[in-house]
């Protein structure tokens, strides 16, 4: 053991960072795969534990790998190495790898995933919408745009290769709410309350696209991979600070 950590110290790290205790009910979150009791030599972040970043950890020689979307959801009722997750379970055990994953959790942490979107499309004055789980509604930090201008500043400040619009019609807009990844339906009747100028997100299905339509909430959808990467140096720079000593490296994987 070379810098002196086990894997569960990493995930105490990983408590303080984004505590599974606020994780939504229906999530699965923690240890996935592997040995709290494992040193640990190197930590991947990535937001997928896919057979790329499975080999990106044996390339850079990190034995722990720390995603976004959990591997399981749903009970495991056979290891087929036939399909696309059996091999990577295969491929983690083989390999000596431990999988911890920190989903909804880490959406809503102080320094998550939302933090981090508001952050780098700058959404200041954060704050949460009553009665709505995950999210973040804010100002934008330049003044009030239309929804064209900002929407095409979201695209470039992400990094993104394109957006969705709601709506063909512009608007000027400051107030904005902000949900990495998939959009939350759930969150719809409490927003058209919240005097909400726009949302920014990654995914939504057409008929909530509708829906706010209606409402004459704009909508901005960046794509899933693209609202959620952002948190991948947020992460590791807090990794590092609680424990120093600590080979980090990320993996982007695909960029849409």
């Amino acid at each position: 053991m070379k810098n002196g950590y086990l894997v569960s110290d990493v995930i105490s790290a990983m408590e303080e960072i984004a505590p599974m205790s606020i994780a939504c009910e229906w999530d699965h979150v923690g240890l996935m795969v592997g040995d709290v009791s494992e040193p640990v030599e190197g930590v991947l972040l990535t937001l997928d534990a896919v057979s790329g970043s499975v080999q990106e950890a044996v390339n850079v020689g990190a034995n722990l790998i720390i995603s976004h979307h959990p591997l399981f959801f749903a009970p495991v009722r056979e290891i087929d190495f036939q399909t696309s997750k059996g091999k990577i379970i295969r491929d983690l055990i083989k390999n000596d790898i431990s999988l911890f994953a920190a989903h909804t959790n880490l959406d809503k942490a102080e320094k998550g995933v939302n933090q981090a979107l508001a952050g780098v499309i700058g959404v200041s004055e954060t704050e949460l919408v009553d009665s709505v789980e995950v999210g973040l509604v804010g100002v934008i930090k330049e003044g009030p745009k239309s929804l064209r201008d900002f929407a095409e500043d979201v695209k470039e400040k992400l990094g993104a290769t394109g957006f969705i619009l709601n709506t063909d019609k512009d608007c000027r807009i400051s107030r904005v709410f902000v949900q990495g990844g998939a959009f939350d339906e759930d969150a719809i009747p409490f927003l058209k309350n919240a005097g909400i100028d726009c949302i920014v997100t990654g995914e939504m299905k057409h008929h909530h696209m509708l829906e706010l339509e209606e409402l004459e909430i704009p909508a901005i959808i960046c794509g899933h991979e693209v609202t959620e990467r952002i948190v991948l140096p947020s992460v590791k720079e807090q990794l590092l600070h609680k424990l120093p000593n600590l080979p980090v490296s990320i993996f982007y994987g695909h960029k849409w």
